[in-house]
């Protein structure tokens, strides 16, 4: 199996194995022998909490082992984009008629140390 294949899937029993001691700690931290008033421990409230509190977790730790917070794509704003080389500004000026082609020719020479 691949590596990439079996990563989550190590997670995920992670995060299984983690929601259930973490509702078996909080079970004998919070409730116990003896206080409880009924089958739902002290009220309704205990019972969410026991149920809600894993499940985040249970969640946080899926999104991060599936790469949920990384971005696809890196975005690099034009300001801190590379400049382009000088041929390429060349390139792009003959391209766009700014300069004639003797001119192109000449600096193009220059820039690549040959003469005219």
């Amino acid at each position: 199996m691949d590596h990439r294949a079996r990563n989550p899937l190590l997670w995920l029993a992670f995060a299984v194995v983690l929601a259930v001691g973490l509702i078996a700690v909080f079970a004998a931290a919070l409730m116990p022998y003896g206080t409880s008033y009924g089958m739902m421990g002290v009220g309704m409230g205990w019972g969410a909490i026991f149920m809600i509190v894993p499940a985040v977790l249970l969640i946080l730790v899926l999104l991060a082992a599936l790469g949920a917070g990384t971005p696809s794509q890196t975005y690099v704003p034009a300001a801190f984009a590379p400049a382009p080389s000088a041929i390429e500004a060349l390139n792009t000026r003959y391209a766009r008629g700014e300069i004639s082609r003797e001119e192109y020719l000449r600096s193009r020479a220059d820039l690549e140390g040959r003469t005219a």
